[in-house]
């Protein structure tokens, strides 16, 4: 079985463009050193980015499990819908935060034109199933097994 496949390769892509896009995102003047933010607030900005390096962990975990174990057809395609799921989870809650009462997508002293979090994270959660889906084609099905 082939270690880098191109749902794979979308995986890592995903995986690694959320968990350090947290990072660049949120440790800066806009959010974890920004001097109008409580402790509080900062401590839950930590939360989130450690959540986002955490969930891709695991998503690469599931997305490379098959490569490296025996599986039957079924459990590699277990595999793989685990990979999606867990890669999508951070930037689905991303795209629900809006929701919430008092949410936008940026603070009024930082606001700027462009691309928002919304395009961002909707990208990820698509990039993750096209994936998933790419990894389960490759695989095949499951009768007979």
């Amino acid at each position: 079985m082939p270690l880098l496949t191109p749902g794979r390769l979308l995986f890592l892509l995903a995986n690694i463009s959320y968990s350090l896009g947290a990072f660049l995102a949120d440790w800066n003047a806009t959010h974890i050193h920004n001097p109008l933010w409580p402790p509080h607030a900062k401590f839950h900005n930590g939360q989130t980015m450690s959540l986002a390096v955490l969930l891709a962990l695991t998503s690469t975990y599931f997305a490379f499990r098959p490569a490296f174990t025996a599986l039957s057809k079924a459990e590699e395609r277990h595999s793989v819908i685990m990979a999606a799921v867990s890669g999508s989870l951070y930037c689905g809650a991303g795209l629900s935060a809006i929701l919430y009462p008092g949410t936008d997508w940026f603070d009024a002293e930082f606001r700027r034109e462009g691309v928002s979090q919304r395009e961002v994270f909707a990208g990820v959660v698509g990039l993750c199933w096209v994936a998933g889906w790419l990894e389960v084609r490759r695989i095949g099905g499951v009768k007979g097994e």
